[in-house]
């Protein structure tokens, strides 16, 4: 029995390749911004041989002044409509999101695989550095599996300065990483680690081998040592290879759940603050002053997890 299933599971691994283990895509929705209070707007972009890939456009409250815009790349389960809650605080801080749903999330078309999904984080951020609602500085802020994919897309040479301000959030360093990392955690995986993990995107593609030409451009690196899908040397290695100007910032909690705890917020936007993406909203001539940064959190209790696809691994 124990044999059959370790067949059973490689068979799965290998004709699934890399979608199997990156990619749990769910299409319905269980809310939209409006069941929170946001106004919103729907977007979609079509690429040149018209797969459909849908948004979510949120805009900056109209009570605050716009500071400026966030890219939002989310995780590897699900669609946009569970990962709402990391960033739906942003509009009332003054920043206009844009969430992408890769394809065969959500109302996104398509099948999810890489490399294919690189190229919807692409089709993303060419539409906001060209479209005219796009105001102030433009920001990056991928959590997870979306950390990584958007830290390889950066990393290209036409992409070199094409964002003000990068923040990562349990992003994993690189793809054959994570997946030894994951098939340790069985020990029916385990013995078949060997023909699955070549298999993996090749580690040009990996984010610790292009977060470094981000640079010049602010990196803020984010990692939860109490993660449980993503390995905690994961952050470190990333912001080990990532050059300057760079902050490392240590959380607590589980797994893609810090962002929701407002001093982790507050940290985020007195980053955006520090290294001059939030537009100043002072008179002509009296710039706003940063606040001062504090170096670490204090402890956080771990956040509930949310419910995750019905197998798989979220991240």
């Amino acid at each position: 029995m124990v044999l059959r299933l370790g067949w059973v599971a490689l068979a799965t691994i290998m004709l699934a390749g890399c979608s199997k283990l990156f990619f749990y895509p769910m299409e319905p929705w269980v809310q939209n911004p409006e069941n929170q209070g946001l106004k919103y707007e729907d977007i979609v972009l079509i690429h040149p041989r018209g797969l459909r890939i849908h948004g979510w456009w949120l805009p900056a409250a109209a009570e605050v002044p716009v500071k400026g815009t966030v890219y939002y790349l989310h995780g590897n389960a699900q669609n946009i409509s569970t990962h709402l809650a990391n960033v739906q605080w942003l509009p009332g801080r003054g920043y206009n999101v844009f969430l992408l749903d890769y394809r065969g999330y959500g109302l996104s078309e398509g099948k999810p695989r890489l490399p294919d999904v690189y190229a919807d984080v692409q089709l993303g951020l060419d539409w906001l550095r060209t479209a005219r609602r796009t105001e102030g500085p433009l920001v990056v802020f991928g959590q997870s599996l979306g950390g990584a994919l958007v830290t390889t897309v950066l990393g290209e040479e036409r992409n070199a300065q094409a964002v003000d301000c990068v923040v990562l959030e349990a992003a994993f360093a690189s793809y054959r990483g994570i997946t030894s990392d994951i098939m340790k955690t069985s020990w029916l995986l385990w013995p078949l680690r060997w023909m699955v993990v070549p298999g993996m995107p090749a580690q040009a593609q990996d984010p610790e081998q292009r977060i470094a030409a981000i640079s010049p451009t602010p990196v803020l690196v984010m990692h939860s040592d109490e993660d449980e899908i993503v390995p905690y040397s994961h952050g470190e290695r990333l912001y080990a290879s990532a050059l300057a100007p760079k902050t490392f910032q240590p959380l607590h909690g589980a797994h893609g759940q810090s962002t929701r705890d407002p001093a982790v917020q507050q940290r985020i936007v007195d980053f955006l603050s520090e290294n001059d993406c939030a537009a100043s909203v002072a008179p002509l001539g009296k710039p706003v002053p940063a606040e001062p940064m504090t170096p670490l959190l204090p402890p956080m209790e771990p956040a509930a997890p949310t419910k995750g696809p019905e197998r798989g691994y979220t991240f």
